[in-house]
């Protein structure tokens, strides 16, 4: 019963789905798993920082993708993104996962945010698309993260969109197989198609604020500090420990005392009975 539950409701997100996410090539220590699954938008992000070991958020959460080895990470990472499309003809060979929601773009902005190093971008015309154009982007960049941008968001003409998009099917099937076939052979090719680009994610913050400096110190400098201030400050705190072991000696010693015989105050009001000689 729950395995029937479980199909519906991903033939339900996958209907409602608003892209689709390739893995081309992936290295040895990566196994995406076969699964029918629906990766959310806004964890594409986590799933490409996952597979290159960088830190994830707390609330990733993605079933597909498992780490076999984490000391053999891909040696690159490269990432098309086609913009205007739900799917795109591939062999069934290859895995794939519906994406859910809107906010891929917004997504993929983070990770280059996040990224160590500044990726290596290729933006590809479409009116100008050329024969192992994106072969030639992917392979002569020395990143280890390779972001590939194709619009087909402004082709209107159904005649002209379906030539480009076999166009680019021919071209990323010719780069799985350089890769495959080169030294990059452990390297993560990933496409990811979406819909449309999210417009109403550039209103959206993606990167923290500095902190508005103050008027009296125009260049947020460092409070300064006197020459005298480390002897004060080893004075103060050497003799605040020196007080602290002193108050804790004092404070032993009276619980440990006997008032019969360690006080003199018991001594000297002692009555004593008179002896006759």
């Amino acid at each position: 019963m729950l395995r029937i539950c479980a199909l519906l409701m991903f033939c339900f997100l996958a209907v409602n789905a608003d892209g689709s996410f390739y893995v081309l090539n992936a290295p040895e220590s990566l196994s995406f798993q076969r699964i029918p699954t629906v990766l959310p938008s806004e964890q594409v992000c986590d799933v490409i920082k996952a597979a290159r070991g960088l830190g994830v958020s707390d609330t990733a959460d993605f079933p597909g993708l498992v780490i076999n080895d984490p000391f053999g990470l891909p040696q690159k990472a490269v990432l098309v993104d086609v913009i205007g499309l739900n799917e795109i003809p591939l062999s069934e060979e290859n895995i794939s996962y519906k994406i859910g929601g809107k906010s891929v773009s917004a997504s993929l902005d983070d990770l280059k945010l996040t990224s160590a190093e500044d990726p290596s971008d290729c933006d590809i015309n479409i009116s100008n698309f050329e024969e192992n154009e994106l072969s030639n982007c992917v392979l002569k960049s020395d990143k280890e993260f390779v972001y590939v941008k194709i619009d087909l968001s402004n082709l209107k003409n159904v005649a002209d969109k379906s030539k480009v998009i076999s166009a680019l099917t021919n071209e990323l099937i010719n780069l799985q197989r350089q890769i495959e076939g080169n030294s990059l052979s452990q390297s993560l090719l990933a496409v990811i198609v979406s819909h449309e680009d999210d417009k109403s994610s550039n209103l959206l913050r993606r990167r923290r604020e500095a902190v508005t400096g103050s008027k009296t110190n125009t260049y947020n400098l460092a409070a300064y500090y006197d020459q005298n201030y480390p002897v004060i400050f080893n004075i103060i705190l050497w003799f605040m420990v020196a007080l602290g072991l002193s108050l804790l000696a004092v404070c032993y010693a009276i619980a440990d005392m006997d008032p019969g015989r360690d006080s003199i105050i018991y001594r000297m009001t002692s009555t004593r009975m008179k002896k006759d000689n």
